[in-house]
């Protein structure tokens, strides 16, 4: 597979010119810096629209089976007609996102559109994505919101994929990166694996790994009741890049009605107005973090 950026920049830009991608190109970053963690926050009214599910909701709602929305696969809540990329492997296709935060946003979901957002990933998956990385020139990150405590708003599984800040002049540094020293500052747990020399793992041993980081996450967040019969994962969220892949457990999706998704875990913040923006602001951007994950009784700031 080949992947060619300014092609899909090209498809990305022609979606959002004739309205049926959003992105607003000129939304406002807010850098700050909080309890010694770094945020970026993009303030886009393109993001207004975007599905969301209710801070009371266990999960999405389940689409009808015999009547998906239009341009959706049997199975799928989302809708990828018109925005599709190109198949990946036999089992991922790559499309554009349709309420995009960056240029561009993509997502990589399972070609079964009955593959739910509750589940762990699988190999599959963690090959689809080491597959991208592998066809784009500059760094890419790619994340994974399991459940609604995780930040999903959908339930057709998939992964979203962007440009990662260290691929900008004055991109910021992202807390994996970060020595060891210098990580003591995070309030809340992760569990993190860097690749030997920079270079990704195969797919089998790239699971492995994901699945032990999993299994640290399972042990701090103490919720063995809906996942003893292996078909649901425990709330959490993955992101990796070409050096590393993290693991985050959550205990909810949102803190006083702030959502936090994958990339907020890491200070990439989206939100769709200035009132959003307050209230990340008045409850504490690091509290948020602490409050929808597992705190760290040494650095936990509540």
């Amino acid at each position: 597979m080949h992947l060619d950026e300014d092609d899909i920049l090209e498809k990305f830009d022609a979606l959002v010119a004739d309205g049926t991608a959003f992105y607003e190109e000129s939304a406002r970053v807010v850098r700050f810096e909080d309890g010694g963690l770094q945020f970026e926050f993009r303030v886009s009214d393109a993001l207004a629209g975007k599905p969301a599910t209710s801070p009371t909701q266990t999960q999405p709602k389940q689409p009808p089976a015999s009547a998906e929305p239009s341009g959706c696969r049997p199975g799928s809540d989302i809708d990828v007609s018109g925005f599709e990329i190109t198949p990946v492997s036999e089992t991922h296709l790559l499309a554009i996102n349709k309420f995009a935060a960056v240029r561009p946003h993509l997502l990589l979901l399972t070609q079964d559109g009955f593959q739910r957002q509750y589940t762990a990933l699988d190999r599959d998956d963690l090959a689809s994505a080491r597959a991208v990385f592998a066809s784009f020139q500059r760094p890419y990150l790619v994340f994974y919101n399991c459940r609604v405590e995780g930040g999903c708003s959908r339930l057709h599984k998939h992964m979203q994929v962007i440009p990662s800040p260290e691929g900008d002049e004055d991109g910021m540094l992202l807390w994996p990166d970060w020595d060891e020293a210098r990580r003591g500052c995070i309030p809340f747990h992760y569990f993190l694996h860097r690749f030997k020399d920079g270079i990704l793992p195969a797919p089998e041993d790239l699971s492995e790994i994901y699945e032990g980081l999993l299994g640290q996450a399972q042990k701090v967040l103490h919720r063995d009741d809906d996942v003893k019969d292996g078909s649901k994962a425990i709330p959490h969220n993955v992101a990796m890049n070409q050096r590393w892949i993290v693991v985050i457990p959550r205990r909810k999706g949102d803190a006083n009605g702030v959502g936090v998704n994958g990339a907020g875990m890491l200070g990439l913040a989206w939100v769709s107005s200035e009132k959003k923006l307050k209230d990340w602001m008045e409850f504490g951007p690091a509290n948020v973090l602490v409050e929808v994950g597992v705190a760290n009784t040494h650095n936990g700031r509540r």
